[in-house]
């Protein structure tokens, strides 16, 4: 019963990462989302590795265990905020490496720190932890060159439009096979982040009024 707590969790906890995601990127992109991505999955890992100090008390351990799944599961919602704007013509590939990669890396860490004789189970939990921070910190090299990444700036001149249309051959952009994909990146601009995003909108009114 107590153990069902983490996985219960998930019943709130991965809209709720949605929900972040979508809220930062409505006031900074892209870059926004990446922030809360590496932030929340960052202290669910450092929450992981705290298992280990509270080994000798049950209460402790389910008071950790709660706020750890929160934010463990809200990071499979916050993923999600970001995987639909990978790819617009290899969506569901990209969806479903991003949803395999979470059980292989289940299946990888269950071998490597809960199944050895040598390693006990806090200690298992600890070492966990230390390799989830070390992986969650590769979202630092994330970068879309038209919205940037964590701490780099998007590239000058670079549209979403260029960015979803080099998916596709010129003949297949001549074809019209890239119009949906074209559709997607007007739609995608949001995630330019409020500033931004008011700029464009004010030069393509200007543009229409012929100033």
């Amino acid at each position: 019963m107590l153990g069902s707590v983490f996985g219960m969790m998930n019943l709130f906890t991965r809209a709720l990462g949605g929900i972040v995601s979508d809220l930062a990127a409505r006031r900074y992109g892209m870059r926004g989302r990446l922030w809360a991505m590496w932030s929340i999955q960052t202290i669910g890992a450092v929450l992981c590795g705290v298992l280990y100090f509270t080994k000798n008390s049950l209460g402790a351990t389910m008071g950790v265990i709660v706020v750890f799944s929160v934010a463990c599961q809200m990071s499979c919602g916050l993923s999600f905020g970001i995987v639909p704007f990978v790819s617009k013509r290899a969506t569901g590939l990209v969806s479903g490496f991003t949803g395999a990669g979470g059980n292989t890396g289940a299946a990888i860490t269950q071998a490597a720190f809960f199944t050895a004789a040598s390693m006990s189970v806090p200690s298992g939990f600890l070492w966990m932890g230390v390799l989830s921070v070390g992986v969650t910190a590769l979202y630092m090299l994330m970068y879309f060159p038209m919205w940037g990444g964590m701490f780099c700036a998007p590239k000058e001149g670079v549209t979403e439009e260029d960015y979803y249309s080099a998916e596709y051959s010129a003949e297949e952009r001549a074809e019209g096979l890239a119009s949906a994909s074209l559709k997607f990146a007007h739609e995608s601009r949001s995630n330019r982040g409020f500033k931004r995003e008011q700029e464009a909108i004010a030069a393509e009114k200007a543009v229409a009024a012929g100033v």
